[in-house]
């Protein structure tokens, strides 16, 4: 009876409109309609928590996102002598546990009302009807805070080790976007018929993980070959590479008119699970490869290069915006019919003269095979742009093994 009381006290004073406020001021909510924010004020539970009480403790599972109304909350957490270190005093306006909404993993920190605060409370169950259930936005977004979260939880534990926890977080984030990257790479370039493929990435000790390359199988039993990169490179470019890839294989195992449609759907897909801060629209090429054929498409600044085997070289698929960038935006593939001897060449980054530069090696020089051709294009970008050295490339190779018949 007195916790309802002192509930009915502190939230009297409060209008809708107020409350509607409180929520537009969250980051996650930022810029959503008042309609919107009304779904979510209907879905959203009052709760009260009195002055020392804890809302909850790191290494709890968590299922609830808290966003304080009125009152103080203290996140702490433990450090690698076992002794609390207080994180922040969040105040109202402010949210915390959102990491719940996505995934059941453990509390990283503990949260502790300072004193007596009003809060909504949005579960997960309820975010998840929000977004339209077990939607591939969903997925994909739960797929990677779950990602985000196992990493980090490693590498922190690698840095508690090193006795270095409390200067190395943007260390720490840049290391994992790395990792996440090496692990995004293939092991292995498929073997098919009629091509030699090759595929590959610079990647520096220190660079940021901006770029990788994938490939994934059409319901129509093509093989498709993507170069991508992070049009922003930062200690999130990773992510950015994950969420592309994940969205391409997902998008592939359905039928599409052509590749450009699929790009399409992707990039739209990308543009819906947008989370600002983290999110970031992503440059790739596309190739899928038929006896005797290519069907390519491109988006943003790569290059994707037709090489004939007399040496007439042409760019195709540019001009297009990076995926994610327009919400909205139909991409158009290019067919491409590939005689013997026959190249298509994808970089992560076109350039500059990137058709004569291509071609110098491709058909001036002798190359036994597309990796040694590869590998070439690699060592004469290092020759004419010496400053590329620091940052992350990839490429990609296919040439045409016998003629179509």
């Amino acid at each position: 009876m007195a916790e309802t009381r002192v509930r009915e006290r502190m939230s009297e004073s409060l209008t809708q409109e107020q409350v509607r406020e409180k929520l537009h001021s969250v980051a996650l909510f930022n810029g959503l309609e008042s309609s919107d924010l009304d779904r979510i004020l209907r879905m959203s539970e009052s709760v009260l928590v009195e002055a020392g009480e804890l809302v909850f403790e790191e290494g709890e599972r968590g299922d609830h996102f808290y966003v304080i109304v009125r009152g103080e909350v203290e996140l702490r957490k433990r450090s690698w002598n076992g002794q609390r270190k207080k994180l922040a005093v969040l105040r109202e306006g402010q949210a915390f546990g959102e990491m719940a909404l996505l995934n059941q993993t453990p509390r990283s920190a503990t949260a502790q009302a300072l004193v007596d605060t009003y809060m909504l409370s949005i579960s997960r169950a309820s975010f998840g009807q929000i977004l339209g259930g077990d939607s591939l936005a969903l997925r994909l977004l739960r797929n990677l805070s779950t990602a985000l979260w196992a990493t980090s939880v490693r590498l922190a534990a690698k840095h508690t080790e090193q006795a270095q926890v409390d200067n190395a977080s943007h260390d720490t984030l840049a290391e994992f976007n790395r990792l996440l990257r090496a692990r995004l790479l293939p092991r292995l370039t498929p073997r098919v018929s009629g091509f030699d493929l090759t595929a590959s990435t610079l990647a520096p000790r220190q660079g940021v993980g901006s770029s990788a390359w994938d490939w994934l199988l059409l319901v129509d039993g093509r093989p498709v070959f993507a170069v991508m990169r992070a049009v922003r490179a930062d200690v999130f470019s990773a992510q950015r590479l994950s969420a592309l890839r994940a969205l391409l294989r997902a998008a592939s195992e359905r039928p599409h008119a052509s590749l450009g449609a699929l790009l399409s759907e992707v990039s739209y897909a990308l543009r819906a699970a947008w989370i600002d801060g983290l999110s970031g629209p992503v440059a790739c090429s596309l190739v899928a490869l038929a006896d005797g054929s290519a069907e390519v498409v491109g988006a943003g600044a790569v290059c994707s290069l037709v090489v004939r085997s007399d040496g007439d070289t042409e760019e195709v698929g540019e001009g297009s915006p990076p995926a994610g960038e327009l919400a909205g935006h139909e991409y158009e593939s290019n067919p491409v019919v590939l005689g013997n001897r026959d190249r298509v060449v994808l970089l992560s980054e076109r350039p500059v003269n990137a058709a004569g530069l291509v071609r110098s090696v491709v058909t001036e020089g002798y190359t036994s095979s597309s990796r040694d051709a590869l590998n070439k294009i690699f060592g004469r970008l290092a020759e004419v742009e010496p400053g590329r050295s620091g940052s992350d490339l990839t490429g990609a190779v296919i040439t045409r093994t016998r003629a179509h018949l």
